[in-house]
Order: C-alpha cells, then sequence, then structure tokens
C-alpha cells in the first residue's frame, strides 16, 4: 500500500547510553534482554524515520551512531533491510506469518501457537494500542514509551521482540501438544526423505546446490509435488524439522525448473494458514516462461479471489524480469487485462498497475491513466503518484 512519510513534530536531543552487546551463547537477564529490546525498538524508529523523512541525508544516521554505537545500528539496519527484503505487497499475509511460524519454532516455548486468524486478529489490536503513541511529539525520534500490561501480552504472544533480540532471547523449542492434530504425513524414501530434516533454517541455496544434482533428483519430482501439497507438513507443528520441508522441496522445484508441474502448486494458494504461497513466483520464474500457461489459464477465472491471483500476476512479472525476452508480451498481456477488466474488480487491477509499475512499463502509461480515469483501480493499493513515469500534471489530476 501507499507509503505516506511520517512527520516529527520536534526532534529530542538527549544522551543515550549505548547498548552493551551480548557476548555469543551468553543471554543477559530477562529484565537487562527488556532494557535492550526496548532501547533497539527506540532506535528502530529513528531510523525509519531518518531513511524515510530524510533520504539520502546521512547525518541523522551518524547521529545516532554516536548515541547508540556503530554496532547496534548496524543490527538494527540489518533487521530492516531484512524484513524489508523479504516482505511483498501482493503476499505479504503469507510472509509475516512464516515469520512468526519461524520465530515460534526457535522461541514458542510453552506459548500457545497462533492460526493465522488469530495471528491477524491480536496483531490489529496490538496495532490499535501503539496507535495513540505515534501521534505523541517526538515518538519517531527517540522517545521511549513505556508499554502497558495488554500491550506486553500480545508482544510476548506473537513474539514481536524476535526480530530485536534474537541474540538475547535463549532458544525455547515448542513441545508438540497432546491435543495438537493434523493429517498424518505421507511416506518418503531417499532422497526425498532428506528434506524432512532441512528444519526452520530456510536458507534457499541449500536448494539450489541440491538442485545441482539433477540427474538424481528429476525422476523424483512427482514425490517432490506430494510433499510440497502434504497436509500433514504444511500444517505439521512448526517446532518439528518435517513441517518446513515443503518450504525446501518448493525451492528444490524451481532450481530443478520442473515446469510441467507449476499447475499443480497453484494448490498452494488454497491452504488454511498460508505460509508459504509467497513463495510461488520466485519458483515459477526459476522453472521458466514454460511455466506460464497455467498460471495465464489461473488468471481468465475472475472467480479467484483477488489476492490469489496477484500472486499469479507476480510469478508471471518474475517470470518477465528474470527472461527479457519474454517481457514484451507478457506486459502486452498485463495491458489487455487492465483494458478488460471490470470497475468492480478494483484489488486485482491494482495489482496489476504495481507490477506494470515495477516493470518501468512505459508503454502502459495510457492504458494505466485510462483505468484511473475509469475508477477502475483501488487507489489505496496505488495511487496516480505512485507511478513515476506518469506525466505529472497526469498523475495529479487522477
Amino acid at each position: 500500500m501507499s507509503r505516506k512519510k511520517r512527520k516529527a513534530k520536534r526532534r529530542l536531543e538527549r544522551p543515550v547510553r549505548r547498548i552493551e552487546r551480548v557476548e555469543p551463547g551468553r543471554y543477559p537477564s530477562p529484565a537487562e534482554r527488556e532494557r535492550i529490546i526496548q532501547r533497539r525498538d527506540d532506535l528502530l524508529r529513528q531510523l525509519i524515520y531518518a531513511t524515510v523523512a530524510h533520504p539520502g541525508d546521512t547525518s541523522h544516521i551518524e547521529r545516532l551512531v554516536q548515541r547508540y554505537g556503530p554496532q547496534e545500528v548496524a543490527f538494527v539496519l540489518n533487521a530492516i533491510q531484512t524484513r524489508s527484503a523479504e516482505t511483498e505487497l501482493i503476499s505479504d499475509e503469507a510472509t509475516i506469518y512464516r515469520h512468526y511460524r519461524r520465530a515460534f519454532a526457535r522461541f514458542g516455548g510453552d506459548r500457545p501457537f497462533l492460526s493465522v486468524q488469530e495471528y491477524g486478529n491480536l496483531s490489529f489490536e496490538s496495532a490499535k494500542l501503539t496507535a495513540p503513541h505515534m501521534a505523541v511529539p517526538g515518538f519517531f525520534e527517540g522517545v521511549t514509551y513505556t508499554l502497558g500490561p495488554r500491550e506486553r501480552e500480545l508482544r510476548d504472544l506473537l513474539l514481536t521482540d524476535v526480530g530485536l533480540g534474537e541474540d538475547l532471547i535463549p532458544p525455547a523449542v515448542p513441545p508438540r501438544p497432546a491435543d495438537f492434530k493434523v493429517p498424518p504425513p505421507g511416506h518418503y524414501e531417499d532422497p526425498v526423505r532428506e528434506l524432512l530434516t532441512w528444519g526452520w533454517d530456510l536458507d534457499e541455496q541449500r536448494a539450489a546446490q541440491t538442485a545441482r544434482n539433477v540427474a538424481w533428483w528429476r525422476p523424483t519430482i512427482p514425490d517432490l509435488v506430494r510433499m510440497v501439497l502434504d497436509e500433514g507438513l504444511l500444517h505439521g507443528w512448526p517446532g518439528e524439522a518435517p513441517s518446513w520441508a515443503p518450504y525446501h522441496t518448493l525451492h528444490l522445484l524451481g532450481y530443478l525448473r520442473a515446469y510441467e508441474v507449476a499447475g499443480q502448486l497453484l494448490a498452494l494458494l488454497d491452504q488454511e494458514n498460508d505460509w508459504l504461497s509467497d513463495q510461488l513466483p520466485k519458483a515459477w520464474a526459476r522453472m521458466g516462461p514454460q511455466a506460464e500457461p497455467p498460471l495465464w489459464e489461473y488468471l481468465s477465472n475472475s472467480q479467484h479471489a483477488p489476492s490469489k491471483r496477484g500472486i499469479v500476476l507476480l510469478g508471471l512479472a518474475t517470470i518477465a524480469a528474470t527472461h527479457p525476452a519474454r517481457r514484451s508480451d507478457i506486459v502486452g498481456r498485463f495491458v489487455r487485462l487492465l483494458q478488460r477488466a471490470p470497475a468492480d474488480d478494483a484489488e486485482a487491477n491494482a495489482y496489476i498497475v504495481y507490477l506494470l509499475k515495477r516493470l518501468e512499463a512505459v508503454e502502459a502509461t495510457q492504458a494505466i491513466s485510462a483505468a484511473f480515469t475509469q475508477g477502475k483501480v483501488d487507489t489505496s493499493i496505488v495511487a496516480p503518484y505512485d507511478i513515476d513515469f506518469l506525466p505529472p500534471e497526469r498523475s495529479q489530476s487522477l
């Protein structure tokens, strides 16, 4: 969605004690951990303000380095950049839930495991409680605010602090509750069975290296598809390594360029508690242009939810970006989809416009302008002023 610059009302100048680094393998007391995470949270807000409100102005970052120390600034900047790189406008729900699922697998302890709906509801409640603080002068410039009891409880349930405290929090793998019920997973032989052991370390390069042995793995593609769609694994207990096998398998199928199964993978779009569908576009792009036919067929049915069609559109746009020979045709088909789309399909139309912008499809300028003029685009997702190649006078008048 459109990101508006947040303007702070005043700058708070006060000394801040630098945060002590924690030696690997040693963990601070709960009180000290809370203090360090609070300071990192303060630093996070200031870095967001510095990079959004003052892009290109390094003086703000330099002052933060003086106040917090270079290691802490680097740590928090890396956390921001990592999350930004992994989050995609179209499929961020699955990405966010996977981050929670992975944090729970490592640090969940005796907390309850939240479903997608539960996680979303609690996140919304947490955001509502935080919103009033954001209106306080200096919120983005270093003012520390005290969390209320419910805010603390929600941050704990949502594992909010993990992103800023992975090096501070002792591992606490959650035991599987006796009442946790899922279908039994399928049976797999070697070499596919190996993927059941990879666990929550989601380094895609492992799949890339594994796929180099094409002759060994290509005959296993039917079993790999069965694994990536295995309900017993997809909905398995996050603290157990096999539950992460579908992630690794999906990337392995991409690296094996198994385009013949691209259509079968569309079933991931219909999964309850979805934590994986956002990875489909990368897998399809690695499979190459031969993966396109079932994706275009899927888009031909407007009965599919806009969010699901958005992921398919993103897959095609990623193919266009990674296979330049396909760009012109894919852009042309996007334009035709936009021109033919009704106004009541505004969310999906916004995804098309957003992706045309990402592809720098200047040739689509007229079609995009017409879509905005006709009220066919959800402007809460993408607005005319977001399209940098629209003429300024045109974007202002739409």
